[in-house]
């Protein structure tokens, strides 16, 4: 392949399965095309969405074999160290990256694994939410983060992808926290957008195999066979979303990213190459609402009855009792205290509190078992509603 092969904003290319063979040809060419930096003697931070601990074939993490193929690039281009490392909102982040294979993959290529326990202030310079969060201490001592996104749904942003991945540099159930202080769709984004901005990144995503349905964490694997990258985690991402069918458009903090990235109101195209979105095929790709239009359609109508009707058909967390095998995981990372576990034999149950509940889905996030589904309850919201 000839090195002067034309650049552009973001590489996007076919590569079908996670063999070696074509996995390495295939970051390699996307690095060209996307201007990767040099990183010669340099450290590096490699970070791979790492939700929970389940097996790749889940398409709930990014690939270990992906890893591996990025690993070995950046070694050949002479970085000196390299680091894997990320921080599930539940559990541990060594036991995550051990069940989806990710540890392995990181060690038997040469980089080495890394919590993100301690934690240190960073800037957020002209950040609309943030002007400083307390992220991974590893940061001060690296010189590049590279983002390593999967392409999945998301219940409460719609899209989660390069820009996203980035709040995992945000230590644990600290995240928790950040969906409490921002509870809407609109405020959240820009919160995020705020830390993307700031960070130092190259990313390469995994759209070898996508999550459609319910993501980001009980959706289904979705053979989607493309590469992407960029040096813009807004650009990559507003391409990989018109990959599977959406309109950049109606993401908001989509729009917020590519505003801020651009310096302009009004957003250009990114350009792709050596394909663009139109060509990847996508018909069959199950793509979840655009999370921010009913809290838009509502806004017009009256305060007391929008509370109301709000309560009443938003999408809400469905707890089902068969399937849950008790873990808690939900109850620990609810942010706004809104669950609590009742064990009555071997049924557990979860009880919410609809008055506490932001829906911010981060119980759906978190749930190994598949226990939890969004969708709507209007009666038992519309009756407590109306009670207050």
């Amino acid at each position: 392949m000839s090195t002067t092969e034309k650049s552009a904003d973001v590489a996007l290319l076919r590569c079908e399965s996670y063999d070696k063979k074509f996995l390495d040809e295939a970051i390699a060419r996307a690095a060209r095309i996307a201007g990767f930096p040099d990183v010669q003697g340099k450290t590096l931070l490699l970070k791979p969405n790492i939700l929970n601990a389940s097996p790749a074939a889940k398409a709930v993490t990014t690939n270990p074999a992906f890893l591996g193929a990025v690993i070995r690039f950046v070694k050949s281009k002479g970085a000196t160290r390299i680091l894997v490392g990320d921080s599930p909102g539940w559990q541990p982040g060594v036991l995550a990256a051990k069940a989806s294979g990710i540890y392995d993959a990181a060690q038997r290529n040469g980089a080495t694994w890394v919590d993100f326990h301690e934690v240190a202030a960073h800037a957020v310079p002209n950040g609309k939410k943030l002007k400083n969060i307390p992220l991974t201490s590893l940061l001060g001592g690296i010189d590049l983060v590279i983002n390593l996104p999967k392409l999945k749904n998301h219940q409460l942003m719609t899209y989660t992808g390069a820009m996203k991945n980035l709040f995992g540099l945000l230590p644990g159930t600290a995240k928790s926290a950040m969906h409490l202080q921002y509870p809407s769709v609109i405020d959240f984004g820009e919160m995020l957008v705020d830390i993307a901005m700031s960070i130092p990144c190259f990313s390469f995503m995994d759209g070898i195999v996508a999550m459609q349905g319910e993501g980001p964490g009980s959706g289904t694997p979705f053979q989607l066979g493309i590469v992407l990258a960029s040096g813009s985690p807004a650009a990559l991402d507003w391409v990989a979303v018109e990959c599977v069918g959406y309109d950049p458009w109606r993401i908001p903090y989509l729009v917020d990213g590519m505003q801020r990235t651009q310096g302009v109101d009004t957003v250009a195209e990114p350009s792709t190459a050596p394909l663009a979105p139109g060509d990847i095929n996508h018909e069959e790709f199950e793509r979840l609402p655009y999370c921010s239009e009913l809290g838009k359609r509502l806004d017009s109508i009256p305060s007391t009855l929008r509370r109301i009707l709000g309560s009443a058909i938003r999408l809400r967390p469905i707890f089902h009792t068969k399937p849950c095998i008790g873990c808690k995981a939900c109850v620990e990372i609810c942010p706004a205290k809104a669950l609590e576990l009742e064990k009555k034999g071997r049924v557990n149950r979860i009880r919410i509190d609809d008055h506490l509940c932001i829906t911010c889905f981060c119980c759906h996030e978190v749930c190994p078992a598949k226990a939890i589904s969004i969708g709507k309850a209007p009666l038992r919201i519309a009756h407590r509603a109306l009670a207050r």
